[in-house]
């Protein structure tokens, strides 16, 4: 009987179902609005040299982004931030930039540049962890609703068969009485 039930539902499978098909559209609505929700970063340094570093050995992008929006709190000279991960700023402890006017960037050809808003990337860093959560709780339940889905149509299936082949032996009797 298992072996039936399996082979009913797995031979009959021409590709993608539209269950899957529906549960990958609800993934990559997920990531898109993740995507979207990437704190306004833009790629380049802010021109100029009046700037403040708040950046020490080891800290971490978010932790130069926390500095950033604590020294924007206290003395409102952090309204940009510019980062970089690239090997020459962080061996200059160079790296995590506050400027209080950023009218223009720049593009170093020593290392990749990010400048935002560190209150803004900061708000983005805290909601990027419930956002994480959210996009696994719809990627469980979309995995689930696949299961589901797949578990229905072969149950439906397979009674189909079932009805098929009784009806078939019942009309066979009754043509042979």
């Amino acid at each position: 009987m298992p072996q039936t039930l399996s082979r009913t539902c797995l031979g009959s499978s021409n590709g993608s179902s539209s269950s899957s098909k529906v549960a990958t559209l609800l993934l990559l609505a997920s990531c898109s609005s993740l995507v979207a929700a990437g704190g306004g970063s833009r790629e380049g340094r802010c021109s100029g040299s009046g700037y403040m570093s708040v950046g020490f050995p080891g800290m971490s992008r978010d932790n130069c982004i926390e500095r950033a929006a604590e020294v924007q709190k206290d003395t409102s000279q952090c309204s940009f931030l510019s980062y970089s991960s690239s090997l020459q700023p962080l061996q200059q402890s160079q790296f995590c930039l506050c400027f209080k006017d950023c009218s223009e960037l720049t593009y170093p050809s020593k290392g990749v540049w990010e400048t935002m808003s560190p209150e803004e990337a900061k708000a983005t860093s805290d909601s990027s962890v419930s956002a994480t959560v959210v996009i696994a709780a719809i990627a469980a339940f979309a995995g689930l609703l696949v299961v589901t889905t797949a578990v229905v149509v072969c149950y439906i299936r397979h009674h189909r068969r079932i009805r098929a082949a009784t009806s078939l032996s019942d009309a066979s009797g009754v043509a042979g009485a």
